[in-house]
């Protein structure tokens, strides 16, 4: 059997390690451009936080719920698979178990909430934390303004280096000598008679054909179906771009992830070790109908601001080494698409937001199960990709949620309010606008997703038929 992988991304090269792991005598061709432009592995943290990621809603949401659970269920898998990997390529990884959840001062309540959320969670999933003093957390040194009042530690949810880790796993698939690493891009699938997948069209025009098909390229899935006549429908995915940089820290380097719960439509702020010396700060957020190949300056600017205020602030002698910019394939309904799909011989997994190295090992053995002819180790039924948008949100909820975390973003970028009805104001005028844009779109009992207002508003996403 020879597989086709297209993407080089976590996702892509944990596929191809389970396959050539599961099937003896099947070999891979994995295609991707070797400097990886715009990939969301490389420009992440990358941490395996599962309980960190939760907010106010994520548990009271059944389908937010459900997407959860899967990416609670991949958090076991990482401990035996980071040593498995080290062991196949002979690379060393800079990784760590370990992560400080703070509740600080630069935003409003909303960040309290969902901080109370996750020592909820916490508890219900009987996961060992500790509850510890913001002061004692090693190199944790905020500005007296922007100090964490409260902090857990969290043993389970980790980091890893990722551009060692892509680097480790394609080692260790060369040096099975079953794997095949094409620099070039899918531009298109190609269908033979009968409607299986007969090959992928690359960029220079040349066709790569196998038996079975794994599309897993990232934000650019949908470019890839608008170019392929596959005659099945698919949530668009959305360019989720997003923003680090890298601190040469020396001394001051963490040695565990610090970071705050989700807020203002991100993932709030963190930091990570990288390496001994180094930290990486993260990460900014937007949905963009195409690739950035840049970060923008206001990106930067508020990590560098949030890394000095609040995790030390004696990171402003630190060296700024790197910006990395990644784009997160994020569907129109915020679901992830892993699964088998109407044509036979084709598997896809993408539209994992920021999820995706922290479940690339669990996706991995749900998509081999598949092309084994077998049933998946984790209900992925909700992530049917060929599917119409799914509906995650009522009206109201949809709208109350955009509001809160927009008024969240000011605060966290110093809007200081007068002292008179402003911040009631505000939060009429947001609440009017987005109540107009669901009236204009048809969103009667269903809500936009607060991240993907303005694919709606500036009609990169039409109102359709939903599930």
């Amino acid at each position: 059997m020879k597989v086709v992988v297209v993407g080089n991304g976590a996702v892509g090269l944990m596929v191809a390690r389970e396959v050539i792991k599961r099937f003896d005598g099947a070999i891979v061709d994995i295609i991707g451009p070797v400097d990886r432009l715009g990939c969301a592995s490389v420009a992440a943290a990358a941490m395996f936080n599962s309980f960190a990621e939760i907010d106010a809603s994520t548990l009271k949401n059944p389908i937010e719920r459900k997407k959860w659970l899967f990416n609670h269920e991949a958090t076991s898998l990482w401990p035996v698979c980071l040593k498995e990997i080290a062991l196949e390529s002979g690379e060393a990884l800079n990784k760590g178990f370990g992560t400080y959840l703070i509740n600080n001062h630069a935003s409003d309540i909303l960040e309290d909430e969902n901080f109370n959320a996750i020592l909820d969670a916490l508890r219900e999933f009987h996961e060992p934390f500790e509850v510890v003093a913001p002061h004692d957390i090693p190199q944790y040194r905020p500005s007296s303004s922007k100090r964490a009042g409260r902090a857990v530690f969290i043993p389970n949810e980790g980091w890893v280096n990722p551009v060692q880790l892509l680097s480790a796993i394609s080692s260790g698939l060369e040096r099975t000598g079953r794997a095949k690493f094409i620099d070039n891009s899918c531009t298109s699938l190609l269908t033979a008679k009968g409607g299986m997948i007969s090959g992928v069209k690359l960029r220079d025009g040349v066709t790569v054909a196998g038996d079975v098909y794994v599309l897993a390229p990232g934000a650019s899935f949908s470019k890839i179906i608008d170019a392929s006549a596959l005659g099945l429908s698919f949530p668009r995915v959305f360019y989720g771009v997003g923003c680090t940089v890298v601190l040469g820290t020396g001394k001051r380097t963490l040695e565990n992830c610090v970071r705050t719960p989700n807020r203002g439509l991100a993932c709030g702020i963190y930091a990570a070790p990288r390496d001994r010396d180094h930290a990486i700060v993260g990460a900014s957020n937007f949905i963009a109908p195409w690739p950035m190949p840049y970060a923008r300056v206001t990106s930067v600017y508020s990590l560098l601001k949030s890394a000095m205020e609040q995790i030390n602030e004696e990171y402003y002698r630190a060296d700024l080494t790197a910006v990395n910019v990644g784009w997160r394939p994020t569907s129109e309904d915020t679901i992830p698409m892993i699964g088998s799909t109407a044509i036979g011989n084709l598997f896809v997994a993408t539209a994992t937001k920021r999820d995706g190295l922290h479940c690339s090992p669990l996706i991995a053995e749900c998509i081999v199960d598949l092309i084994g002819g077998g049933q998946p180790r984790s209900d992925i039924a909700l992530f049917k990709p060929d599917r119409k948008p799914l509906r995650t949100l009522g009206r109201e909820e949809a709208v109350s949620l955009f509001v809160r975390h927009s008024m969240n973003a000011n605060y966290q970028h110093d809007f200081v309010p007068a002292k008179n009805r402003m911040v009631e104001q505000m939060e009429d005028m947001y609440r009017n606008e987005i109540e107009r844009l669901h009236d204009k779109v048809g969103a009667d009992d269903w809500g936009i997703p607060p991240e993907m207002i303005d694919m709606y508003r500036y009609n990169h996403i039409k109102a359709a038929g939903s599930n």
